[in-house]
């Protein structure tokens, strides 16, 4: 993994983690999209930022190319 692969995992996942976190602090949502749609989000963030300091393929990575 190359250094700007890295940095852009770690950025993104940051994001990630963002917006899984500001799902789970709506409250108008049910508690089950709350949860899944909140916690998928900061798992896969999660997984990126410790892909990138670690310096392996994250799980997003593995898709491969989406059209």
């Amino acid at each position: 993994m190359s250094k700007v692969e890295r940095i852009f995992s770690a950025v993104f996942g940051a994001f990630l983690i963002g917006v899984g976190i500001f799902v789970l602090a709506q409250d108008h949502l049910s508690p089950v999209w709350r949860l899944v749609g909140g916690f998928v989000p900061v798992l896969l963030g999660g997984n990126s930022m410790l892909a990138a300091y670690s310096g392996k393929v994250s799980w997003l990575s593995r898709l491969g190319p989406l059209p």
